[in-house]
């Protein structure tokens, strides 16, 4: 995507460093936009599991520049090995081996903090004024502004809200505390050096190559991955979970309950949570994607898990957030400065039926693997699984870019007419003034 010269002067502020607020604060600085990224966090720490860019993301990256220091660290795994509990082999796909040929670019599989160190030095190289350990004490919707816990105002042209599940910009944006919903379940995180099981015999055979697997189960279903050259091994492991999430969202995850809940399922994925480290229990929070992102004085907007969590099974939560950064940029660039209402509500027009049917597919990919076998007999129902093991390769093959350049001229002035009247349409069917 060219760049359009009109963003050159626009001072964007992003509240909230992970995977997507790096992307929206990259995506801004190649447009020539001058970008102050802020996180209440000094430093990140891993979270103990890979996370995955399909290629509707990493398209992006490698129209950006990022593509080749990401993969340099990512897995080479070129398949997932979809197993039953019992460990027996349902399906082998093919599917991250064969994506450039499908869907013109390559996924990429790779531990967060990894990819985070990669993300903050790309923007710092572009210019983004990194701001770790600041705190965001205040938003001013009709400057915008935002004032740190040290009484600091930052006053910018857009303030895009990147802050997760917990963010405090939606708050700002919708005017009333939307406190999330707990899914129903957790999932258990770890990650180890894969030198601990070179000598096991049961895991060691997954350390032949970088390798991909999932189980699937009553209720659970987890993943392992070997990563750089079969020195990492990442796990995960969904489950049920009846815990109020006030008593807080990531907690330390006890060996023993993981063993109790995998009695009768497969020795090796067993022996990898016997031995595995670094053990948390993520609590997985959930919303339906609302349908307000945009302050009504059009000058904030709020993107990634603060707009649409993602449940892990969707595989998307981080594409999508990355999608929604690419969007936001190339808005704010084509409308200029001055119009950045105009901006911001193009990008949800753009965004927001599109991700409000990504975010389903989690839903439907978890009930349909958890719901396979008879809880009784643990016989499997038949499953198809022509297409792949997962639901969402239909979202790979999208260019969030591409949207917003064949979109654009058509959008935004559905959107400028809205304005002029003062009138935003609601997408449940009413308006908002």
């Amino acid at each position: 995507m060219t760049q359009n010269s009109t963003g050159s002067n626009l001072h964007v502020v992003i509240v909230g460093a992970g995977l997507g607020g790096c992307s929206c604060a990259f995506a801004c600085a190649i447009q020539g936009m001058r970008v102050t990224l802020f996180d209440q966090v000094a430093e990140f720490f891993p979270l103990g599991d890979s996370v995955g860019f399909s290629s509707n993301s990493s398209k992006l990256f490698k129209r950006w520049g990022l593509y080749d220091d990401l993969w340099a660290i990512s897995s080479r795994a070129e398949d997932t090995v979809m197993r039953n509990y019992d460990g027996s082999v349902i399906t082998v796909d093919g599917t991250l081996g064969s994506a450039e040929e499908i869907y013109g670019h390559r996924g990429l599989i790779g531990h967060r903090g990894h990819y985070h160190a990669i993300f903050i030095e790309h923007c710092k190289k572009r210019g983004v004024d990194v701001r770790m350990g600041e705190r965001i004490d205040r938003y001013d919707a009709n400057k915008p502004s935002i004032f740190l816990r040290s009484g600091e105002e930052i006053v910018a042209d857009a303030v895009i809200a990147s802050d997760g599940v917990k963010s405090t910009g939606r708050t700002r944006v919708l005017g009333f505390e939307d406190k999330p919903l707990h899914s129903g379940y957790a999932v258990w995180r770890a990650y180890s050096d894969a030198k601990m099981f070179k000598d096991d015999e049961l895991v060691s055979p997954l350390l032949e190559k970088d390798t991909t697997q999932l189980w699937i189960g009553p209720d659970l279903h987890g993943f392992v991955s070997i990563l750089r050259d079969c020195t990492e091994i990442n796990a995960v492991l969904t489950h049920k979970d009846e815990a109020d999430i006030s008593e807080g969202w990531n907690l330390p995850g006890y060996r023993k309950d993981i063993l109790e809940a995998l009695k009768g399922w497969d020795p090796v994925l067993v022996r990898v949570w016997e031995r595995i480290e670094n053990i948390i229990d993520w609590k997985l929070v959930y919303r339906p994607c609302l349908d307000k992102w945009i302050s009504d004085s059009g000058l904030i907007a709020i993107m990634g898990d603060a707009a649409h969590p993602f449940l892990p099974t969707s595989t998307q939560g981080a594409s999508q957030a990355v999608e929604d950064g690419a969007t936001v940029a190339l808005s704010l660039a084509k409308a200029g400065k001055g119009k950045v209402p105009l901006a911001l509500h193009t990008y949800f027009a753009i965004r927001y039926e599109h991700v409000k049917a990504a975010q389903q597919v989690g839903i439907s990919q978890r009930d349909k693997w958890h719901n396979l076998h008879d809880k009784e007999t643990m016989e499997m129902k038949d499953l198809d699984t022509s297409k792949g093991v997962l639901d969402s390769y239909h979202l790979w093959v999208h260019d969030a870019e591409k949207a917003v350049e064949d979109g654009w001229e058509e959008v935004s002035q559905k959107m400028q007419e809205q304005l002029e009247q003062c009138r935003i349409p609601d997408v449940n069917g009413g308006a908002k003034i």
